[in-house]
């Protein structure tokens, strides 16, 4: 058995709740529940249930690391805002510490993902792009997570590479931000209004036939060949580019990762990413930075959250000693 302190990664997301131990790169014991949405009590009685169901299958843990699709205080643990889960304006910290009566570490869903991918690509510095309905990031610098000043920052889906670009389809009062021109849903909006404008095209014939262009059916149509799907996704990658340029010159990573849905199809974008990066970024950085795919796989919630918990407790041993 592992001499390491048990700690216990959780996962709360839109349809289901997992936990479970996490020990370096490894995740076990992981139990799910399903997402309780009624209101913010079911969804706390929900998360409890699948904590519980994890500690009677591996023994009490000493911290409890949570991620959530939310903006978090990170000092308090309190949740500022919560679109897809009634969480807004919980201190979910605080709530959970009581209930499991351990130390409880909560963070965006999007920051733990970018740690757990850390630990799966062995780098200390690292950008997380997540393309999926939205698009989420997270940064990892020097083995610890970038949040800014008060847990809120690294919303790297709100930074605009086009002033006058679409309005964010997000929580957002931006424009031309990445979620604006990467995401799924900015990826059904420009192939719906491309079908709109020509009828006659296959994403014009799906547009007839359903109404909207799924981002999905973009993908597939891209696959077989349509030049216009095709066409799009290379956009969508020219844009990344540019938000991966930037980030390269501000943060310096080591590896960028792109996560998220939209990730399956990037053999259709991220090389156009990968070039329009490198015309942008400045030099010096840009050879010394690798881009790939997310490798963390369909654990990365649990994985981060988890070691966010260790983390977390490394921290407190550290000011500790130096007091």
């Amino acid at each position: 058995m592992s001499s390491q302190p048990l700690v216990l990664g959780v996962d709360v997301g839109g349809t289901k709740v997992a936990a479970g131990v996490v020990a370096g790169t490894s995740v076990r014991e992981v139990m799910e529940r399903p997402t309780r949405l009624d209101d913010s009590d079911a969804l706390l009685d929900g998360i409890e249930e699948a904590v519980g169901d994890a500690i009677a299958a591996s023994g009490e843990p000493v911290a409890i690391g949570v991620g959530v699709p939310s903006q978090i205080e990170f000092a308090t643990g309190t949740v500022v805002t919560s679109v897809n889960i009634p969480l807004t304006g919980v201190p979910l910290r605080e709530e959970l510490g009581r209930r499991f009566g351990v130390p409880v570490f909560v963070d965006n869903d999007a920051n733990v993902a970018a740690l757990a991918e850390a630990e799966a690509h062995g780098v200390a510095d690292l950008v997380m792009l997540t393309l999926g309905t939205g698009v989420g990031g997270g940064v990892v610098t020097g083995g610890r997570t970038f949040r800014g000043a008060h847990g809120l920052g690294a919303e790297l889906g709100h930074f605009s590479v086009v002033a006058d670009g679409p309005a964010c389809p997000g929580n957002c009062p931006n424009r031309g931000c990445l979620e604006a021109l990467c995401s799924g849903t900015a990826l059904e909006r420009d192939a719906t209004e491309l079908g709109e404008d020509r009828a006659d095209s296959a994403l014009g014939r799906i547009r007839v036939e359903n109404g909207v262009v799924k981002g999905r059916q973009v993908v597939d149509a891209a696959r077989a060949g349509d030049p216009d799907a095709r066409a799009l996704l290379e956009r969508l990658g020219t844009w990344l580019g540019v938000g991966m340029a930037g980030f390269v010159n501000v943060f310096q990573p080591e590896r960028v990762v792109i996560g998220g849905g939209l990730s399956a199809a990037a053999d259709l974008f991220l090389e156009r990413a990968r070039e329009e990066a490198a015309s942008r970024a400045l030099p010096a950085l840009w050879e010394r930075t690798e881009v790939s795919v997310a490798r963390a796989g369909a654990g990365a919630g649990v994985l981060g959250a988890g070691l966010l918990a260790a983390h977390e407790l490394e921290r407190d041993t550290e000011r500790a000693a130096a007091n």
